[in-house]
């Protein structure tokens, strides 16, 4: 599927992406009669997984402060299709993209509109999963441990002394559960889509609903969250955060939010 650049009027794309961009453009003209390549992967890597986290950044300001879903969607559109091609050196991002874009194409329309609220979560969950793929390049690989024998004991030799223990981490168990329910029936299909609110970049989560139960496999963080709810039949006002009345205080631990959809 191709993919057209975001419409006019919508936000310029970071820099970052730009200097992306100008940095493919470059090897291929320089190219002769070898195939171009680029002179650093992993330092290119990281330049175009940046790119992202500025385009993120940038979608999260639209869509929270601005309501603009639809500049949102496109920004994020617009940005993952510019770098899918330099991507070809790495197959498993790209096909991160095109699950997006696939995922994104199949979002069902909100009372006959366009619900580009959601399609914007898609493509800004896109951009998470391929930052994360592509950290795998750039980060540095472990050390391996070197090959040195234990020095031979000696008669007289003091029992070497065991480092104290560092106290183990204390997860939290379980995640967030409930029934969701449409004029008093469970919903048959949908997802549940949770927002951090107050943080200095919204965080998202989402889960499916199955026979109107939902359940986090995860523990979420602890905050205040606002939760959007899409599905079939569902009223356009519980699929918009800046519409949504469904409000939640999550402590540490399980937790249990049922949902009462009208």
């Amino acid at each position: 599927m191709v993919r057209t650049p975001a419409h006019e009027g919508n936000p310029p794309m970071p820099s970052r992406l730009y200097t992306s961009l100008a940095l493919a453009l470059v090897l291929t003209a320089t190219a002769t009669a070898q195939e171009p390549k680029l002179p650093d992967v992993r330092a290119f890597d990281k330049l175009v997984s940046d790119a992202l986290r500025d385009v993120h950044d940038k979608g999260a300001t639209i869509y929270n402060d601005a309501n603009d879903f639809a500049g949102a969607f496109r920004l994020y559109e617009g940005a993952l299709a510019a770098v899918r091609p330099l991507l070809a050196h790495r197959p498993a991002a790209q096909k991160l993209i095109d699950t997006g874009f696939a995922a994104a194409d199949k979002v069902p329309d909100a009372e006959g509109k366009p619900n580009f609220a959601r399609k914007a979560f898609l493509l800004h969950e896109t951009i998470e999963a391929v930052r994360k793929e592509l950290k795998t390049g750039f980060t540095e690989p472990p050390k391996k441990p070197d090959d040195k024998k234990p020095p031979e004991k000696k008669p007289g030799d003091k029992k070497p002394v065991d480092p104290p223990k560092k106290p183990e981490e204390k997860k939290q168990p379980g995640g967030l559960s409930g029934l969701v329910t449409l004029k008093g029936q469970p919903l048959a299909e949908g997802e549940v889509t949770v927002v951090t609110l107050g943080a200095p970049v919204p965080r998202t989560f989402t889960a499916a609903v199955k026979d109107g139960k939902y359940l986090f496999a995860d523990a979420l963080p602890v905050g205040k969250y606002v939760v959007i709810v899409t599905g079939k039949g569902v009223p356009e006002r519980y699929t918009l955060t800046n519409s949504s009345a469904l409000r939640f205080d999550l402590a540490a631990g399980a937790a249990v939010f049922d949902i009462a959809l009208q």
